[in-house]
């Protein structure tokens, strides 16, 4: 009895067994992003599909920035959302059909996705990357996108140094500068030097000197200028105007100048001849103005100065 019993409880097991569907795990079917995201710190949308089933009511449903579609190497998770599923009246559950969608920006996201998309708002050009959709821990599928814009160069001086920061008439003064720009410059420049007096009124264009097209720090190698034997006492600005012809467009026009401070004195204490300036790039007033309403010629302009490289 008792063994009849036991095949009994067994064959039953079996008829439950076979009558429950073959269970299958929530996937993901289709992924759309945005083809391109211009502004990440704005609402952009994802949308996706879902198959499968679960014995479970719920999903979780993972979206990452990638590198690839499916890989996992190096992902950043951008947020996780929990889903209901429906219920299929034969102990499982299915997930809704159609198209669904979530909508992110930089100030939902996590921490690391939030550093992605910076770093992709700030890049010189559009950055590819894929969203990811993941539902529980099945396989992701992802659809690229370009994150960003094309940017246009940026110049401004980081450095400088002007020795000695204090001559007499006749003297003799030399210059260095690093001029920076993250973003490539398509075509050649030049980097004009003006000599102004303490309100910055243009009193000479000293010369010109080349700057090549590209990116990143172009260095200004030693230049000596020699001023005249007729310059007045008193104190001047050595002034740097990066792209001075505008041959190049920017994203910022107003921060292309730089100054060193120059004194001229009658005579020179021994206190002073090891003087020095630094460049300083954030100049008061109406600088620009005062400079673009020079005409440059170069050379010995007004009788001021001459510079040599």
């Amino acid at each position: 009895m008792t063994k009849l019993r036991h095949l009994l409880l067994a064959a039953f097991a079996l008829v439950c067994i076979a009558s429950v569907p073959a269970q299958a795990a929530i996937g993901v079917t289709t992924v759309t992003a945005p083809s391109t995201i211009s502004n990440p710190y704005s609402i952009f949308t994802v949308s996706y599909g879902l198959t499968g089933s679960s014995i479970m009511a719920s999903s979780q449903i993972r979206f990452y920035l990638a590198s690839s579609p499916q890989g996992t190497a190096n992902r950043v998770l951008m947020s996780s959302q929990q889903i209901l599923l429906g219920r299929a009246g034969t102990g499982v559950y299915l997930p809704p059909t159609g198209t669904l969608s979530a909508s992110f920006s930089y100030a939902t996201v996590q921490a690391s996705a939030q550093t992605v998309l910076a770093a992709a708002a700030a890049a010189c050009v559009p950055q590819s990357v894929y969203i990811q959709v993941e539902a529980d821990f099945g396989l992701p599928w992802g659809d690229d996108t370009l994150i960003g814009t094309t940017k246009l160069p940026d110049f401004y001086f980081t450095a400088g140094t002007l020795t000695p920061a204090t001559i007499t008439p006749g003297g003799t003064v030399s210059f260095t500068a690093d001029l920076y720009t993250a973003c490539t410059a398509p075509s050649a420049s030049t980097l004009g030097v003006f000599l102004t007096d303490a309100n910055y009124n243009v009193l000479s264009y000293i010369g010109g000197i080349p700057v090549s097209a590209g990116a990143g720090t172009f260095s200004v190698a030693p230049t000596a200028i020699t001023f005249s034997t007729a310059i007045a006492p008193g104190t001047y600005y050595l002034v740097l105007v990066a792209d001075v012809d505008g041959d190049v467009a920017e994203t910022n026009e107003s921060n292309n100048q730089g100054a060193f401070t120059l004194t001229v004195v009658a005579s020179q204490p021994l206190t002073v001849q090891d003087s020095a300036s630094a460049l300083d790039s954030d100049l008061p007033g109406p600088v620009r103005e005062h400079l673009d309403q020079y005409t440059p010629t170069i050379g010995y302009v007004d009788g001021f100065a001459s510079m040599s490289r």
